[in-house]
């Protein structure tokens, strides 16, 4: 009975899976949902046919860049994956993705199975694949109306993988890690960076982690990364960085990226402090997995930007950059790379209230978006989505003159301004729910304007 309702449930979720993307869309939520309403048991019945490892990648930021350049490793090797590329990474979008690897039958096996999911679903996951890695970005602030207070995102996957013999692969910079020190059958690895020239004695950005999560006190920084990211120690009961497995050094941010992760020198075209730490990530975890460097060199060197994730597009022989916000410390970042561009440029910020959003956007005054003022080079501001009024509000209190903020609620009105401005390069920050919408509307420029796709090198 039960084989007869899994054949079911996999011949359902393909058709739909074509079904949505013959409409246009990604196919990759509702096919999972409906295949787990036929049967239940479909997702661990398919878990049960990786050979190797199921990896798991979750973390407030970077989850999504760093689980694709670990498949992009992983795939160069010649290993056989499941991957839920896609993005949707709760329990029905990862069902999907399995639905759409495997054969009629659910018997085809696979070498490894790499889940990103989201920090809250991590409990969830364990329940029905038992994976032998997990890597975790970083815990910062994000969406408070949807998970709380952050503690509680850190203490639910604690919980989640205590007692459980996995490899755990954390963020030694980040000193809410310290959760995980005292677990017994999980085997923790920490990768960081070594203290460089890309650090900082100063921070004007807020720190979800300032406090010492063992004994309270405030901890003392020998120097930020970025947030609270960088070298700390705490006075009162001496808690530290714990040492690093795999080391990011030499790092060197222009006009790409270049480091070493220990002895291995590696290339991305990518740009971007918080996108050298997702590199750093993904090949611990790779190292972790025995995959040999030359295959990790190659596959990190040829890697490019996903949807929305330092996207270009070629509008009018411009490039246009697509990236996503969600959080404070994610549009921090995003703003270093924008303010650390030389060129003569505009920026376009879609702000988005939906569930998938979060609800609350005052977020956005957490963000230090003063940072702006110091660029001269921003020509103009374009403020749309749904709380445009919002994020125009906000870019005015940071000091930026009122005489160039523009409101263009509707996305496609101020994408089609903002093609039309002067300057050299134009930069779309885009919340979840806008984004997919903001690079339909980006293609649709680009082969408008007849310019070849991917000529033009990322820029940050």
């Amino acid at each position: 009975m039960n084989k007869f309702r899994l054949i079911l449930a996999i011949a359902v979720g393909k058709i739909l899976i074509l079904f949505s993307r013959l409409m246009g869309n990604q196919g990759s939520n509702f096919p999972g949902k409906m295949a787990r309403r036929i049967y239940p048991g479909i997702l661990q019945q398919l878990a049960a046919r990786i050979t190797g490892k199921i990896i798991i990648v979750t973390g407030t930021n970077g989850k999504t860049t760093t689980s694709n350049m670990l498949a992009r490793i992983i795939k160069q090797t010649g290993a056989s994956l499941v991957h839920n590329q896609a993005g949707a990474n709760m329990i029905p979008g990862i069902t999907t993705a399995f639905i759409a690897a495997t054969g009629m039958t659910g018997r085809k096996r696979f070498d490894y199975a790499l889940l990103e999911t989201d920090e809250a679903n991590v409990p969830l996951l364990l329940k029905e694949v038992k994976p032998g890695l997990i890597l975790i970005t970083n815990f910062f602030r994000d969406q408070l109306d949807r998970y709380g207070e952050l503690d509680y995102t850190v203490q639910v996957i604690r919980e989640a993988v205590k007692g459980k013999a996995i490899d755990l692969v954390l963020n030694a910079d980040d000193p809410l890690t310290a959760y995980f020190r005292d677990l017994t059958a999980v085997r923790c690895w920490y990768y960081g960076f070594a203290p460089g020239s890309y650090g900082s004695r100063e921070s004007r950005e807020s720190r979800e982690g300032r406090y010492c999560v063992i004994c309270g006190q405030e901890l003392q920084y020998q120097c930020y990364h970025y947030a609270q990211l960088g070298k700390f120690s705490c006075p009162g009961c001496g808690n530290h960085n714990p040492g690093m497995d795999f080391t990011g050094h030499g790092l060197v941010m222009h006009p790409a990226l270049e480091l070493r992760v220990d002895d291995m020198l590696l290339n991305s075209p990518y740009q971007g402090f918080y996108n050298a730490y997702n590199i750093v990530a993904a090949v611990s975890a790779a190292r972790l997995l025995g995959i040999e460097p030359r295959h990790i060199q190659k596959a990190i060197a040829d890697f490019r930007p996903e949807a929305g994730r330092m996207e270009t597009f070629v509008i009018n022989g411009r490039p246009t950059i697509l990236i996503l916000v969600k959080n404070p410390t994610g549009l921090n970042q995003s703003l270093a790379a924008v303010i650390e561009d030389q060129g003569v440029k505009n920026l376009f910020f879609a702000l988005n209230d939906q569930v998938a959003d979060g609800r609350d956007v005052s977020w956005i005054w957490d963000a230090d978006i003063e940072a702006i003022e110091t660029d001269r080079k921003i020509k103009q501001i374009i403020c749309s989505g749904i709380r445009s009024g919002d994020i125009a509000l906000r870019m005015k209190y940071a000091g930026y003159p009122a005489e160039q903020l523009v409101i263009k609620s509707n996305l496609k009105e101020g994408i089609e301004y903002l093609s039309g401005l002067t300057g050299e390069i134009n930069y779309v920050l885009s919340t979840y729910t806008a984004l997919f919408a903001c690079r339909k509307i980006l293609l649709g420029l680009q082969k408008r304007s007849a310019a070849p796709a991917g000529k033009v090198p990322v820029r940050g």
